[in-house]
């Protein structure tokens, strides 16, 4: 359903009001916040229109309304303004992320942290590795009397290596034949078969099953691409926010966050480049993030390596604030790493299907 032209200006007013004060806004309030003046009696039937199509809701102590899930929808898609970061801050944004980043296994970090400064949000960061390499062979160093190894793997452009700590001794003889086993199995391409061989043989109890196991799985990691790396700076700022002054919705939130899994599932659809992804309240599919909202966007870090970093924060963020400054960050990013990058839409949602699915209320797709 498209809003006639005066009910959107006074959504768009009452999202911006409530961002701004976090307190339900009334009708005396926006009458002034217009150029051409619109009368308090026309603004209360406007708002009662507008919470009867689900677009606002009304708290029950106070006579004044909240925007709707719904709301910030629209608003996200369809009425905020365009938010732009002035040179000088894109300049700063790209300082600290020189300043903070030395390699590249602390761009994740790096990237958290300066966003978090820069935003005052909790920020979340992922690097997922897309390309797997080949292995051509692998060798077991030990370096603490048979109960500590380095696993050391040689690939088709680098070499990788794991300490692998175990819980029973191998001698470093014994650790010399499992590596020839290991990389008879790696040129021959029979890996899978080489466990069910040591269970029969040496059973399942044994050190050297527990060593091939580990080595095992850090091959399969290798030639896959790895497991994303996730981290989360400043889960504790999203307690300064009214939201989460209830000790339970707190103490939910907390636990939410110190599950790495769950927060990586948040950034899921989210690996297309160039755009800015907004997830909004229920549309986070979680119930301990049910009052906030995630705005996040994907870089490339090198060709095998895609770095997503976000900023969650309760649903009544400012949106074109957040998504500005994630434009910012990314080509600041870009600055650093000497990647080269598109111009990044400013809004919407790479993953229309879930959208789709979710179909929670009214407001077109979401991108301009």
């Amino acid at each position: 359903m498209e809003l006639p032209e005066r009910k959107r200006r006074i959504l768009k007013a009452i999202v911006e009001n409530y961002i701004e004060t976090a307190e339900p806004v009334g009708s005396k309030t926006l009458a002034d916040r217009f150029e051409a003046p619109i009368s308090s009696a026309t603004i209360r039937n406007e708002m009662s229109e507008l919470e009867e199509l689900g677009y606002l809701e009304k708290p029950h102590v106070s006579a004044g309304r909240i925007p709707s899930y719904a709301a910030y929808r629209l608003y996200v898609n369809e009425l905020m303004d365009r938010h732009r970061i002035a040179t000088g801050e894109l300049e700063a944004m790209r300082l600290m992320m020189q300043a903070k980043m030395r390699e590249i296994d602390n761009i994740m970090v790096s990237a958290s942290k300066v966003l978090g400064e820069m935003t005052r949000h909790t920020t979340v960061s992922m690097i997922s590795h897309t390309g797997g390499k080949t292995v051509r062979r692998c060798e077991l160093i030990d370096v603490d009397g048979g109960y500590s190894y380095a696993a050391v793997l040689v690939t088709e452009s680098d070499v990788k290596n794991k300490m692998i700590r175990l819980s029973r001794l191998v001698e470093p003889a014994t650790a010399a034949v499992l590596t020839t086993a290991l990389n008879l199995a790696i040129s021959e391409g029979r890996l899978e078969y080489l466990l069910p061989s040591l269970s029969q043989s040496m059973g399942e109890d044994s050190g050297v099953y527990e060593m091939a196991m580990t080595v095992l799985d850090f091959i399969r990691e290798t030639q896959q691409g790895g497991k994303p790396e996730i981290y989360i700076d400043g889960a504790a700022r999203l307690l300064d926010n009214r939201e989460y002054q209830d000790t339970q919705r707190a103490r939910e939130l907390l636990e939410y966050f110190s599950d790495r899994g769950r927060v990586g599932e948040l950034l899921e659809g989210g690996e297309a480049p160039n755009l800015i992804n907004v997830r909004i309240g229920p549309e986070l599919q979680d119930p301990s993030m049910r009052d906030a909202s995630l705005v996040f966007t994907s870089y490339q870090i090198d060709q095998n390596t895609r770095g997503i970093v976000g900023i969650i924060a309760p649903a009544r963020m400012d949106y074109a604030d957040a998504c500005a400054k994630l434009i910012a960050f990314t080509q600041a990013v870009a600055g650093v790493t000497g990647q080269g990058m598109k111009r990044l839409k400013d809004t919407g949602e790479s993953d229309e299907r879930r959208n789709q699915e979710s179909d929670r209320g009214p407001g077109r797709s979401p991108g301009r």
